[in-house]
């Protein structure tokens, strides 16, 4: 991700998460502000160029000195004083662990390990960013200071020297009080103890805008107790740092679960295309060799009629004796199947029912109209052979009652 253009980044704010989008010249906008406490909860992510800022409470820093200035070397150190620390990163979720280099005091380097809590399903986006660094990266502080702001509902604070982050905490409460000096100098007694003495000239506060942003009363108090001098400046737009962290959690939804579910899809369609294919050109070839026998019968048929004439003109004396000597369209045929397709429950009957072979007629009446209509389907789908009119039943005030007039002719009758 050395390429600043068309980049997005997910940072926790002060009360939720926040998206910022990159332009051509570096600087950021944000578009979203005040979003879900939960990534897992953000409903519309970037496509693509993601990166997020783990929240500082997710994450250990863990700052010490090294005799050599060789970066070869700097990742092994720092594993080494992690295992002699007693910190282990949790096993098989990923790479959470990291070094960067944190400036030069007394011809020593100082180097900043970073060890990141597994995160849970509910605090990673539905979408696998491209990469992961922690948010205290991701913002320009001011030299020799300590600089505090809120994430997520907590304060946490940072310290730097000489432009390098060294050290970053989350602390306990949701406001500055007397537990917050007492985290903050606990945290600079570490890092004496670790070798790494700071020269702070000042202490910033970062305001974002919101009610839970401190007093001046607060941070009067703040700066009394800490013995320097506060400034309460506005939190600054995010900036990419020239590296970006190696942190990669084995679960973030990631994207190599995307792509082997995208994989996985993508084999089953081919196999699905193949399937086709195969079904189609088996089809293809059954249609060709039935369409060829059935045009050699459609030729002995010809010639058969040839040689019999007399066949077809007694078929056509047959089709002209259908309507007579067919059963199904006889009156009394024709009564018994407009009959019995209306249910025994419903009030319809008949007035009058007339038949030939060609052309029926039906009148009755119904307390319903619905039931009409219902009937008016009904026989045009039992009596197929037929074209029908089937006119709305009309109201007859006199009776109450519902009256309807149906007729049917035959299709292709003479």
């Amino acid at each position: 991700m050395s390429n600043k253009k068309n980049r997005h980044l997910l940072i926790p704010g002060s009360d939720g998460w926040e998206i910022w989008e990159g332009s051509a010249e570096g600087s950021f906008q944000r578009s979203l502000e005040n979003g879900p406490l939960l990534a897992s909860e953000i409903e519309s992510l970037p496509s693509a160029g993601l990166l997020m800022g783990f929240p500082v409470r997710q994450a250990l820093a863990v700052p010490f000195k090294v005799q050599t200035d060789d970066e070869a070397m700097f990742e092994d150190l720092a594993t080494m004083h992690l295992e002699k620390s007693g910190i282990r990163p949790e096993e098989n979720a990923g790479r959470l662990t990291d070094c960067f280099q944190a400036g030069q005091q007394d011809g020593q380097t100082i180097l900043l390990a970073v060890v990141l809590s597994a995160p849970e399903v509910s605090n990673l986006p539905s979408r696998a960013p491209s990469a992961f660094d922690i948010s205290a990266r991701l913002f320009p502080m001011a030299e020799n200071a300590i600089t505090l702001w809120r994430e997520l509902g907590r304060w946490v604070f940072a310290i730097s020297s000489h432009g390098q982050l060294i050290y970053f905490q989350a602390l306990s409460g949701d406001r500055l009080s007397g537990d917050t000096i007492r985290d903050v100098f606990l945290a600079l007694t570490q890092l004496g103890l670790q070798g790494v003495n700071l020269e702070l000239h000042q202490a910033v506060v970062w305001r974002s805008g919101s009610k839970c942003d401190p007093t001046n009363e607060e941070i009067k108090s703040f700066g009394d107790q800490l013995g320097a001098q506060v400034s309460v400046e506005p939190k600054p737009d995010p900036v990419v740092p020239e590296s970006l962290s190696r942190i990669i959690p084995a679960d973030a939804r990631s994207e190599k679960h995307f792509h082997e579910k995208r994989q996985k899809r993508n084999i089953l369609i081919a196999a699905i295309l193949v399937l086709y294919l195969g079904l189609t050109g088996y089809l293809g070839y059954q249609y060709f060799q039935l369409n060829e026998a059935l045009s050699k019968q459609d030729d002995k048929i010809k010639r058969v009629t040839i040689e019999h004439g007399e066949i077809a003109l007694f078929n056509a004396d047959w089709q002209q004796l259908a309507p007579v000597v067919d059963s199904q369209r006889w009156p009394l045929q024709l009564l018994y199947r407009t009959a019995t397709i209306i249910p025994p429950s419903q009030d319809l009957r008949f007035k009058v029912f007339e038949a030939s072979r060609e052309r029926i007629v039906i009148r009755g009446e119904s307390a319903d109209l619905k039931i009409t209509s219902s009937y008016a389907e009904k026989i045009r789908r039992a009596l197929k052979d037929y074209d029908w009119a089937l006119p709305p039943a009309e109201d007859d005030r006199k009776t109450n009652r519902w009256m309807f007039s149906y007729e049917g002719n035959l299709k292709g009758g003479m």
